[in-house]
């Protein structure tokens, strides 16, 4: 009878754990750089391209997908100063990375969250993207934004010709 209690509570744990993880969407937000920075578990910040992240931050927005491994990402920003170095012309990616790109993130169109750029807002802003950690990243100058994106690690085929997951592409 023991056994059958263990193993109950062990099935119905189980069953909340996966029930809990909301389709595999894993959200995290943060007020300002203070508070993510406070974070003392590495594993917490494993999808954040840490170090874009810098002392003026604020509005922290981070969300991962567990079934894709696909992550969209925002903060807000205030001195242009501290980004001014990532975000040169010279590290803005190709035009033939940028159609990669823009299939990746037309692949996860279904799973935008509300405040990050749906595909038609890329179809304008082609310009300005560069790799960062892993991720695409892109800074919206006027609305004092950065927007970052590690797409799905599968591959992406564009024009009969495949390119692997982002870990593996351009790097």
């Amino acid at each position: 009878m023991k056994f059958i209690n263990t193993y109950l509570t062990l099935f119905f744990l189980g069953i909340l754990f996966l029930t809990s993880c909301n389709g595999g969407d894993y959200l995290q937000e943060y007020k300002d750089y203070r508070e993510f920075s406070k974070i003392e578990n590495p594993r917490l910040t494993g999808w954040f391209p840490v170090e874009l992240i810098k002392s003026d931050a604020s509005n922290i927005k981070n969300v991962s997908y567990l079934s894709t491994k696909c992550v969209f990402g925002v903060f807000d920003y205030e001195n242009d100063e501290l980004y001014d170095n990532l975000f040169k012309s010279e590290n803005e990616i190709e035009e033939k990375y940028n159609a990669v790109f823009q299939k990746q993130i037309g692949l996860v169109k279904n799973i935008i969250p509300d405040w990050f750029p749906k595909t038609d807002y890329w179809n304008e802003n082609r310009n300005g993207i560069i790799l960062f950690d892993n991720c695409y990243a892109y800074r919206d100058s006027n609305k004092k934004q950065i927007y970052y994106f590690h797409p799905e690690e599968e591959s992406t085929i564009l024009d009969g010709e495949i390119y692997p997951g982002i870990r593996s592409t351009i790097r």
